[in-house]
């Protein structure tokens, strides 16, 4: 399940491996900008800034309060997950 925003943003469920349970990650235009994971805890919430899927010469350059309403959107999904 996953759902775009106006802005470019993306949001969408995700299973990482190297977290215990689900993840939800933020996309910009396609390319993953943030995860949030909640292994500690369905209210201590972690965000992770990946580098490794970015192209080389990525720069995000993009509102703050698009950005702020996307982290927003993502937490609320995984505090809805099993």
């Amino acid at each position: 399940m996953a759902f775009q925003l106006e802005s470019g943003f993306e949001i969408a469920k995700f299973s990482d491996l190297d977290y215990e349970g689900m993840t939800v990650e933020v996309r910009y235009n396609g390319v993953p900008v943030a995860q949030l994971n909640r292994d500690k805890g369905k209210y201590a919430q972690e965000i992770e800034i990946p580098t490794r899927f970015s192209p080389e010469e990525a720069r995000f350059i993009f509102p703050v309060n698009a950005f702020i309403k996307a982290l927003e959107e993502a937490r609320r999904l995984l505090e809805t997950l099993e």
